[in-house]
């Protein structure tokens, strides 16, 4: 059932110039050209493109994102324990990895060097960081494609005095792909990791699950792909301000940090409500380790048996799970209805009300908190309808704002996340491209051509993965040289043992059709579209445990389909 094309394919670097065969571009920052406005300099210019009709996929070249080629075999080991069966690793190599018809994973241990790269990237999307990789040797070369012999010397050492500097402004895990990706493109100046937690790169989704129930410690959480990775962190660190001409990143302590390059990677942080007791225990948001630590400290410390979940989007509901697996009382209060609508639309989102039911959860759908009281050992909330409940602790999962708060003087345009063009590279309140300046994961807002020209924010672990890959590249060639970026994003989730899988953008179909399985099974593949002056286009599947059939979908995102077959069977959202 594997698709021919589901893996990235194992390309080389496109070459830089004539003669100088797959190397990796001479960093040599590139300033823009003052008064002369981004649209008016590039063919991938958003305001050339229409800007709401949907682009077919078929009229641009739309590359994969590219991998390295590695030289040497490796070897591939799997945590059972850990592993969900989400796909993912097959999605990236179906070489190496399968899913059986009876739902179990099959791999090969000992990986060919022409697979390597795949099998390593995915490691690197696995959520559960459930398989490790060893061996291996990425290939390198210099700008004028001569092999670099071995490791670059460490960061901070004397043999690199006077050498370029490329600073990644944020310490997850879009910052550390794209640090990873620049040493193997052979960038050997210095390299500068800046992160405000006091923690390496983790994995994100297991917080409001297994790390929240006690199944896995903080050192379990950490990626573990880029182990040997050289640069200098600076963790523990805050960036207070950009010097966009001056090229300089402002730290918390004062300091000045020059660069030649920047990458913007500083993710989001979790919306809290305005009118929600701010110094309240029982009341936490779960973003970062340190917010999912407090959370199960004052949980324990509380001995809560009641706890009032806000917000019905991923967080919320797998915190529903979480929290219903370890037998406490959960209402779940959403302000829309169903739960997951805007990721998922109204039907099928409706399931997922369905399985949070079942599973004992209290679902209050289109409800609000008018008013809090935090009288010490408990929470009186009232409810919109006049209803009061007394919880013991209050989990706020409503969404997220894009750390951007340390740019608005920089220049950059910052509404809604860094803009930036097709190719990752920020743009600034001019409209102008910063060559030395790109964008990656939670924080960028770009258009993904595969769908239209719209600029949008994609919040998803393989998507930073992919995005903090493809700015590194865009880095090195500048605007005018580099790749657009136009990814098929996936995500995932469990509900209650069931496994929730989704390629595209679901939030973007007007049409939902149900090609394999029913609803009322709870076993299905959705398939999205949306009518565009092209004809109808597919623009996201889910899959309600059907890991196998939905990887046949992924290669259609994007695509266009003919009229007469898009009317067959076609359901409103």
């Amino acid at each position: 059932m594997t698709h021919p094309h589901t893996g990235h394919p194992a390309e080389h670097f496109p070459p830089t110039a004539p003669g100088h065969g797959h190397g990796v571009v001479p960093f040599i920052p590139q300033q823009a050209q003052p008064g002369v406005p981004y649209q008016a300099r590039t063919a991938q210019a958003p305001a050339e493109l229409p800007a709401a009709a949907a682009l077919p996929a078929e009229s641009f070249d739309l590359p994969r994102p590219v991998l390295v080629p590695e030289d040497e075999p490796v070897r591939v080991s799997v945590d059972n324990n850990r592993c969900h069966i989400y796909g993912i690793c097959q999605q990236e190599a179906p070489e190496v990895f399968r899913i059986s018809e009876g739902g179990s994973l099959h791999y090969t241990r000992a990986v060919p060097a022409e697979f390597a790269a795949k099998a390593r990237q995915a490691t690197r999307c696995c959520p559960m960081q459930a398989i490790r990789i060893e061996g291996g040797r990425t290939r390198t070369s210099g700008p004028a494609g001569e092999r670099l012999p071995g490791r670059p010397l460490r960061s901070g050492a004397s043999a690199r005095a006077g050498r370029k500097r490329i600073v990644v402004a944020g310490a997850g895990l879009a910052g550390l792909s794209a640090a990873s990706r620049l040493r193997e493109r052979g960038f050997d100046g210095e390299l500068v990791i800046v992160g405000e937690e006091a923690h390496r790169p983790y994995s994100r989704p297991p917080l409001s699950k297994q790390f929240l129930s006690g199944e896995l410690e903080a050192e379990q959480l950490m990626f573990r792909a880029e182990e040997a990775l050289d640069a200098h962190w600076l963790l523990d660190t805050g960036m207070v301000g950009l010097d966009l001409h001056g090229s300089a990143v402002h730290l918390r302590g004062g300091e000045r940090l020059p660069f030649e390059g920047l990458v913007v990677a500083t993710g989001v942080d979790a919306k809290r409500l305005p009118e929600a007791p701010l110094f309240s225990d029982r009341i936490r948001t779960i973003r970062t380790l340190q917010d999912a630590a407090a959370v199960r400290r004052a949980m324990d410390a509380a001995h809560a048996r009641h706890v009032v979940i806000l917000g019905g989007g991923f967080v919320g509901c797998e915190l529903a799970c979480t929290l219903r697996a370890r037998g406490l009382d959960v209402t779940l209060v959403v302000h829309s209805a169903p739960l997951l609508r805007r990721v998922l639309g109204e039907r099928v989102g409706a399931v997922v009300a369905d399985i949070q039911r079942r599973a004992g959860a209290d679902v209050r759908l289109g409800t609000r908190i008018t008013d809090w009281q935090d009288h010490g050992d408990v929470l009186r909330l009232r409810l919109d309808d006049g209803e009061v409940i007394d919880a013991d602790f209050v989990v706020l999962g409503l969404g997220s704002e894009p750390r951007t708060e340390w740019l608005r003087d920089s220049g950059l345009d910052v509404s809604d996340g860094v803009l930036c063009t097709p190719t990752c590279h920020a743009i600034d309140r001019w409209g102008r491209p910063t060559p030395h300046v790109v964008a990656a994961g939670d924080v960028a807002r770009w258009p993904n051509l595969r769908f239209d020209a719209e600029p949008r924010r994609t919040e998803h672990l393989i998507h930073a993965v992919e995005m903090g890959q493809h700015a590194a590249d865009a880095l090195l060639r500048g605007p005018d040289r580099a790749a657009r970026f136009a990814p098929v994003p996936r995500f995932w989730s469990e509900q209650h043992g069931t496994r929730i899988q989704a390629v595209g953008i679901p939030a973007l179909g007007t049409d939902v059709e149900i090609t394999e399985g029913s609803l009322r099974s709870e076993r299905f593949v959705a398939r999205y579209t949306r009518e565009t002056a092209y004809g109808p286009q597919i623009v996201a599947a889910v899959a309600f445990d059907m890991p196998l059939e939905l990887l046949e979908y992924r290669d259609q995102i994007g695509r266009s389909r003919p009229r007469s077959r898009a009317l067959n069977r076609r359901s409103r959202r």
